[in-house]
């Protein structure tokens, strides 16, 4: 496989530019002797050459490739190609030379020639698959060209363009083969200390190439997949009746050091190694999303929990191991999960189930079902009581507000007195944040609540109009990570009536990317997300220099 060395700040995506078909010419040859003088194929352009036939050579930059048909080469402009064939089956390739534009950095909205010597994002050569799909368009492109009638010119600019969508398809499939030999080889060898190098080498990619596809492909980098990895094959030696000592799979999973791997373990589950073994022993059901957030604050890893939130892969990410029984928004199915996972506590949220149907769960397992006007103390308390983990949870709580208070006075040094509105910006539109969605700014750092804000208690959606009758002195804008919701943050950005908001002219605007609790607060009203969201305000807030929110009040935001 050739080694890919493109890099992060390579040529643009190939949707960002056009193509212009300049010429079409057809080279058809006879096999060869020895003897016969060698042919060469020069362009002053770039060019595209398809083969429709067994049999030749090219010779490329030293390099020979036998030809076969649906065979595609992409050409820079200047480049020597030799034409052998002594295979006894007549040659036939098509030349199409194009050029390429792209948008102007000087004139925005115009597109200019990219020059001759800059790299495309095309591969050098590709495999149109099936062959009679290249011969197809081998027969239209010349027909079309020798016809010369505009139609028929037209048609041959679209072919062109489907032949440089079918060479990056073609690449496209071969970088996910390569990525994919990559992973199952780190799959295998997950305990050893496999290199970046040698990963890349599998993938026949550059390291940094490789990294960044990677990461794309597979949601995370290739060192965090791998400790994943190790941590998943840890989590089953340790949940093994009978099983191994901690020093003894550290060791197996591929660390050297006990303390690093339990620091590292902590870090990813929420608790220390001792601690989830004898963990382990409880079997408890989380019958709602926000019940997962309670028993991590407790130490305890659901058995059973739903695990397809919308907003974050982070449960599933980090609790696949555990989780093993799926819960969903059906009550019959729940019902038979819940019966055939026997777990030893049921959690859930009283308004969410019918009565009827908590009845029945009761059959199942002894049942707490949380009432849902109290508060996220109040859920925490009531979880840690049916557990009999009082002591746990008074010692979380007390952890908790020690950390809110330094949070709160490193936020007041920014805030002051200043009335703060969280809004959320997605592809729906903006949502302003009530009481109950903004605990962390009201009720723990202390922040000023703005006089129109009102009785809301969680989320509704707001016209753009309607943020000046509110009275916020300083805005947090959560944005969503997809296209739609950029979109939606632009096209607020440019109106009027978000310029002229007192919040936006003086740069007391802090826009960011998130999810987790900011993206989803009714459903990850938990001591645990609300821990995590805690330290993000104190990034969000306590942190961001002026000249960086006037940056994000104009809609310059770093997305990811």
């Amino acid at each position: 496989m050739n080694r890919d060395n493109s890099d992060d700040l390579g040529p643009p995506a190939p949707g960002l530019l056009c193509y212009r078909l300049l010429d079409v010419r057809t080279i058809r040859d006879a096999p060869q002797s020895p003897s016969t003088e060698r042919r060469f194929v020069e362009t002053d352009t770039r060019a595209l050459l398809l083969s429709n036939a067994h049999g030749g050579q090219l010779v490329i930059d030293g390099r020979i490739r036998v030809l076969r048909p649906g065979d595609l080469f992409v050409c820079r402009p200047g480049q020597l190609i030799e034409l052998t064939n002594y295979s006894g089956q007549p040659l036939e390739l098509l030349l199409l030379s194009f050029a390429a534009f792209g948008p102007s950095g000087e004139h925005p909205g115009m597109l200019t020639a990219v020059p001759a010597d800059a790299p495309l994002p095309l591969p050098a050569e590709a495999q149109i698959s099936p062959a009679s799909l290249a011969g197809q368009l081998y027969g239209a492109i010349c027909a079309g060209w020798r016809s010369g009638a505009p139609s028929d010119r037209l048609r041959c600019e679209a072919g062109l363009l489907e032949l440089l969508g079918l060479a990056l398809h073609d690449r496209e499939q071969r970088t996910e083969l390569a990525l994919e030999a990559a992973r199952l080889e780190l799959e295998r060898r997950y305990a050893d200390e496999l290199t970046i190098d040698e990963l890349a080498g599998i993938a026949g990619l550059s390291r940094y190439h490789f990294m960044r596809l990677f990461k794309e492909r597979y949601g995370r980098g290739v060192i965090d997949y791998r400790t994943e990895l190790r941590l998943r094959a840890a989590k089953r030696l340790m949940r093994e009746p009978g099983g191994p000592a901690l020093g003894e799979i550290v060791y197996r999973v591929g660390y050297k050091n006990e303390s690093y791997f339990s620091s590292l373990f902590k870090k990813q589950t929420g608790v220390a190694p001792a601690v989830y073994q004898r963990n382990q022993k409880r079997r408890i059901a989380a019958y709602s999303w926000i019940n997962i957030g309670q028993l991590l604050a407790l130490q305890t890893i659901p058995l059973a929990a739903p695990m397809d939130q919308y907003w974050t892969d982070r449960y599933r990410n980090r609790y696949d191991c555990e989780v093993t029984t799926r819960l969903s928004h059906q009550y019959e199915f729940n019902l038979a999960a819940l019966r055939a996972a026997r777990p030893d506590r049921i959690v859930g949220i009283g308004a969410f189930i019918p009565e009827a149907e908590q009845d029945r769960l009761r059959e199942v397992a002894p049942a707490l079902f949380l009432d849902w006007a109290a508060d996220w103390r109040g859920h925490l308390r009531s979880v840690a009581g049916f557990l009999e983990l009082e002591a746990e949870a008074a010692g979380w709580l007390d952890r908790y507000d020690r950390r809110a208070q330094e949070v709160r006075e490193r936020v007041g040094r920014v805030v002051g007195a200043d009335a703060v509105l969280m809004l959320s910006v997605g592809g729906q539109g903006v949502s302003v944040c009530g009481r109950r969605a903004g605990t962390l700014l009201y009720d723990d750092l202390g922040c000023a609540v703005p006089s129109g804000l009102g009785q809301d208690w969680w989320a509704r959606p707001i016209e753009p109009e309607e943020l000046a009758g509110i009275g916020a002195d300083r805005m947090l804008v959560r944005l969503g990570q997809d296209e739609a919701a950029r979109t939606a943050w632009e096209r607020l950005t440019r109106a009027d009536t978000w310029r002229d908001l007192p919040a936006v002219r003086e740069g007391k605007v802090h826009a960011r990317v998130h999810d987790g609790f900011f993206a989803a607060p009714v459903n990850e009203y938990a001591a645990e997300p609300l821990s995590r969201a805690l330290l993000e305000l104190a990034e969000w807030l306590g942190d961001e220099p002026p000249s960086a929110a006037r940056r994000s009040a104009r809609g310059s935001v770093q997305w990811r």
